[in-house]
């Protein structure tokens, strides 16, 4: 299901209140809009603080609050720094 906020199609979308993780699994070759979904997952819970997206089975992003502000990576595997 095509998601214009997301600027994706989703699979499923999971929230952990003990943590404040989310989690975005869309099918492959997609990728969300980071915007979009740090304001979607925002609305679920004002105290997210990580967000992990997959396109298919492979983690495709992680997006992390930090001190300065919202912050993307890649997959740990990758180690590098988005923004």
């Amino acid at each position: 299901m095509f998601r214009p906020d997301l600027q994706c199609d989703v699979v499923r979308l999971a929230y952990d209140f003990a943590t404040h993780v989310g989690a975005l699994q869309m099918p492959p070759d997609n990728c969300c809009d980071m915007s979009g979904c740090i304001a979607l997952f925002e609305r679920i819970d004002a105290d997210v603080t990580r967000i992990e997206t997959m396109a298919g089975s492979k983690p495709d992003t992680i997006f992390r609050r930090t001190s300065e502000g919202w912050r993307s990576y890649l997959p740990p595997h990758s180690g590098a720094n988005l923004a």
